[in-house]
């Protein structure tokens, strides 16, 4: 008895902890199998085939959007599709119900996915330098997990928030893929190609030109020459921040429940008449209370 009322009576952990609980929680179940493949194993088996068209060594350019590639599919896409899945499962629900605050299952979750995320560029690049002699300086590292970092966060809130709008876990994968590939496409993260002069101004407000070019520009860094771009910086930290704000406001915990249409129950036919002109007291549609547990039973289901 003392003991349970110690377990009752003890206090929550700090706040703190909770997170990190939270984000190391979130991170094991991100990094599955599927997260590696996609995160890793795709930009590699990429760069790999890229090289083997064009021998020499890789250039830092090269091995930037390759490791973009490979984050911004983690951040984006896997995050996107668990979390939808995670709702109408009614995991979110559930936790939804628990002590654990909401900010902290939300932030555990975003913060998990740029670990995982960054983890992942930051792979591409290793293979880069290890397989191709990529040079690599210190500080040329150090800026390129600034913008990875800054890029997921970016890509991964604004998944969030677009998850609000995904009804079911079908529509997931296609909606989240919809919207990925044209903006890879026309930001010349997969191959420049030519395009108007509107368009080239609307892709360095999106969040994957920006990134892109920021981790090329770190990675292919000298002195004298510009470390992070500073424009580059303000658009991911926008994206952050926006996404997150958009999914604070539209987040939803409770699974899509699409309303069931009930049919119109058939009158039923009067039964014998007994003596005196009543209806027999077998008759189940003049039974008293009958229409009301039928009501109740349908009600409940």
């Amino acid at each position: 008895m003392t003991d349970t009322r110690r377990a009752i009576a003890a206090p929550m952990p700090g706040a703190g902890r909770l997170l990190a609980a939270q984000v190391g929680y979130q991170a094991r179940l991100l990094a599955s199998g599927r997260a590696i493949t996609i995160g890793i194993v795709l930009p590699v088996l990429l760069l790999i085939s890229a090289h083997a068209r064009h021998t020499g060594t890789t250039t830092s350019a090269g091995a930037a959007t390759y490791a973009v590639f490979g984050l911004t599919l983690t951040a984006w896409n896997t995050y996107g599709v668990r979390l939808v899945a995670a709702r109408e499962a009614g995991v979110l629900k559930r936790w939804r119900a628990t002590p654990l605050p909401r900010w902290c299952y939300f932030l555990g979750r975003i913060l998990a996915t740029v670990v995982v995320a960054t983890v992942a560029g930051v792979a591409t690049v290793a293979a880069a330098v290890l397989l191709y002699h990529t040079h690599l300086t210190v500080t040329a590292a150090l800026g390129a997990l600034i913008a990875f970092v800054l890029g997921a966060s970016a890509w991964a809130a604004a998944a969030t928030a677009l998850t609000s709008v995904i009804p079911t876990v079908e529509a997931a994968a296609p909606t989240l893929m919809l919207t990925y590939f044209p903006i890879l496409i026309i930001s010349g993260v997969l191959g420049s190609f030519s395009e108007p002069h509107w368009l080239t101004v609307l892709v360095s407000y999106l969040p994957a030109q920006p990134l892109a070019h920021a981790a090329g520009t770190a990675l292919a860094y000298t002195p004298g020459h510009v470390w992070l771009p500073a424009r580059d910086l303000v658009v991911l930290a926008a994206w952050a921040l926006g996404g997150i704000v958009v999914a604070l406001v539209t987040f939803r915990w409770e699974p899509n429940r699409p309303a069931q249409r009930r049919t119109a129950r058939k009158p039923r036919r009067a039964g014998r008449t007994g003596p005196g002109g009543r209806a027999g007291s077998n008759d189940p549609a003049t039974t008293p209370g009958h229409y009301t547990s039928a009501s109740s039973g349908a009600a409940d289901h």
